[in-house]
């Protein structure tokens, strides 16, 4: 077995599909769970172990007070290890592609096929602080149901789509009033560390950039900076697609995902 590094968290996942298949790791963005790739995962069990996983800090898995990509790609080690996975594809999107990429910096020998969805490796302005403004002002303990803290949102945000994204996020406490499932605190802290920079060395396994047409998270130079480090690159732009390219546009990302992960 591989040296994990110091302290990796131990990650919740949900496992689709059968040992017999090959191994695919989903890893979701910031403030994202393994629920959001549920419908999606259970179509890559077709042909895949299909492992959707909880990140550090989010959804079912461990809180810590570290949050940045070193840490994250260790997380996803372990999990292998623990799993007894030797070498899985992985998709990830956003905050998961950038993980990906760290982890195929560290680890090329157990990637088989690498997605990266709307996420380049580069720094990214930071641009989450009026979201965890929101968050953290929102009047989660004292608010008797879930349309108070909505409104709520609502009114900071103006984006109705955004606020149905976030309270996916939101649980209820026996004891009343609710609390944000994942670490809010911690991730606001690390913001900084959510956007920075991730290495991407000369590779050669086999790597597909997919990416909304009407997204801003990569453009022309980041197209090219993949291109000249992966050697075994493939681009694919969904048209009409923003940041959340595989839930808007869940059909052409399978289809051309699936037919990647099967060369």
């Amino acid at each position: 077995m591989m040296e994990v590094s110091a302290d990796p968290v131990p990650l919740f996942s949900r496992t689709l599909g059968n040992e017999s298949q090959p191994d695919l790791i989903i890893l979701h963005g910031l403030l994202g769970t393994s629920d959001n790739w549920q419908t999606l995962g259970k179509q890559f069990a077709e042909s895949h172990r299909v492992h959707l996983v909880d990140q550090r800090n989010h959804g079912r898995s461990p809180h810590h007070p570290e949050h940045d990509y070193p840490s994250m790609a260790s997380d996803l080690l372990g999990f292998m290890e623990h799993q007894g996975i030797d070498r899985a594809s992985i998709i990830g999107h956003s905050m998961g592609g950038k993980t990906a990429l760290m982890f195929a910096h560290d680890h090329p020998e157990r990637v088989e096929h690498l997605v990266v969805a709307d996420m380049a490796a580069r720094a990214y302005a930071p641009h989450h602080a009026p979201i965890f403004d929101a968050l953290l002002s929102a009047p989660i303990a004292s608010a008797a149901d879930r349309g108070t803290i909505e409104d709520f949102l609502l009114e900071r945000l103006s984006d109705v789509g955004m606020v149905a994204f976030l309270m996916k996020n939101l649980r209820r406490e026996k004891a009343g009033g609710f609390t944000w499932r994942p670490n809010v605190d911690v991730l606001a802290h690390h913001l900084a560390d959510v956007v920075a920079e991730v290495p991407l060395s000369m590779n050669t396994l086999p790597t597909l950039m997919i990416f909304g047409g009407a997204s801003n998270y990569v453009n022309t130079a980041d197209l090219d900076s993949f291109n000249t480090h992966c050697m075994q690159l493939e681009t694919h732009r969904i048209e009409d697609a923003g940041h959340w390219l595989h839930a808007s546009h869940p059909a052409e990302f399978f289809e051309v995902v699936s037919e990647f992960l099967a060369n």
